[in-house]
């Protein structure tokens, strides 16, 4: 996937709901987040979580460009986040509400010409970026000890080496092509 416009989520939203390739005042989003250590101290208990909304409707070569994200909030603490839900349930609220629509937003761009000012504004939240870490935070899965796989589920096959002090895992070549030479090991 090159351009956003390409992915399957994009075509998948275009498909379910037309208004949001009709209406080029919808906004398809992306929601970022990270946990860093400030001042770059790695040992440091300190955590700050951004967490960062990325606007798809600019030029691909934009959308990430540091005048265009909206920085949603900032989640600091002395200690790690055990559970970011918390911190991220207003601002799924407001998502929620700008799914359903925001009445009499206007337009003060001049070039706005044959159009009304005031317009209801949609939005759709098209996918989340993070870390691995970052995936087990925000969806609740667990990526870590016995059920580290949130695609395999409990049907991964987990064994724990005494001879290695961590736990393997047994089925990881369902995964490869059928070619792979590591499939018969």
């Amino acid at each position: 996937m090159r351009l956003v416009v390409d992915s399957p989520a994009v075509q998948h939203v275009e498909q379910t709901w037309p208004e949001f390739r009709r209406d080029p005042s919808h906004l398809p989003f992306g929601l970022a987040s990270d946990g860093v250590s400030p001042y770059g101290v790695k040992s440091s208990s300190h955590s700050t979580w951004p967490v960062v909304l990325m606007k798809y409707n600019v030029p691909p070569w934009l959308a990430s460009k540091k005048g265009f994200l909206l920085l949603a909030l900032i989640i600091l603490g002395p200690k790690k986040v055990k559970n970011i839900n918390i911190y991220l349930e207003p601002l799924v609220e407001e998502l929620q509400q700008l799914w359903t629509g925001v009445d009499d937003v206007y337009d003060g761009r001049m070039e706005r010409i044959g159009r009304d000012r005031w317009f209801t504004l949609k939005g759709v939240l098209l996918w989340t970026m993070h870390d691995y870490p970052g995936y087990a935070k925000v969806s609740g899965f667990q990526t870590s000890g016995y059920a580290a796989c949130p695609t395999c589920g409990p049907a991964l096959q987990v064994a724990r080496s005494s001879h290695l002090s961590k736990q393997v895992y047994i089925s990881y070549f369902t995964f490869l092509p059928m070619d792979d030479p590591l499939r018969g090991t």
